[in-house]
């Protein structure tokens, strides 16, 4: 509702009410067990029931933060947490999960990374710091967007092998499979 709207209705209820008796029944109902009955607008625009505010997730490092972890720990958890943000560190549910399984840790239910927070970090907050900063140095976990370059690199070297194989030769069919009585043979 605009507040150009708001105040209209307003103005009509206090011509119809008083003001006295409109500030009354507000007041009223601001300390009343209706009060639930009542929507605020949050400064979003997002209507909040109960005047309670909005539910926050805790993000990965603010989970590791909140820790009481010695400050190698501390600092490579918070790496790992904050990659786990960027979603370099488990970017899926199926990562996560994979994670879980390497791990022995029991693999959350739900298909949302946020709620796998809690389990995956007190996990990592067990782990011994050099076993952390081999995740870190070889971006474990980090997902199959992160195997594109290696695949392509082996594509790359696949071709420049055969390719140095046909130079070799200086036979381009030496390497082919010759047919003999519909069986391929070398």
């Amino acid at each position: 509702m605009k507040d150009t709207d708001l105040k209209i209705q307003l103005r009509s209820l206090v011509d119809h009410y008083g003001i006295e008796q409109i500030e009354h029944t507000l007041k009223a109902i601001a300390t009343s067990g209706r009060r639930s009955a009542v929507r605020k607008r949050g400064s979003n625009g997002a209507a909040q029931r109960n005047g309670q505010r909005r539910r926050t997730r805790t993000t990965a490092p603010e989970y590791v933060a909140k820790m009481d972890l010695s400050t190698e720990r501390r600092t490579a958890a918070l790496a790992l947490a904050e990659r786990f943000e960027e979603k370099s560190f488990l970017p899926t549910c199926a990562d996560i999960r994979d994670f879980c399984g390497t791990y022995d840790i029991k693999v959350p239910t739900s298909k949302s990374r946020a709620s796998a927070i809690a389990r995956i970090f007190k996990f990592v907050a067990t782990m011994d710091v050099d076993e952390l900063q081999r995740l870190l140095d070889e971006s474990a976990f980090s997902g199959p967007s992160r195997l594109g370059p290696i695949a392509e690199a082996i594509r790359q070297n696949g071709r420049a092998a055969r390719s140095r194989d046909v130079e070799d030769t200086g036979n381009e069919h030496q390497g082919d499979p010759v047919f003999v009585a519909g069986r391929a043979c070398r």
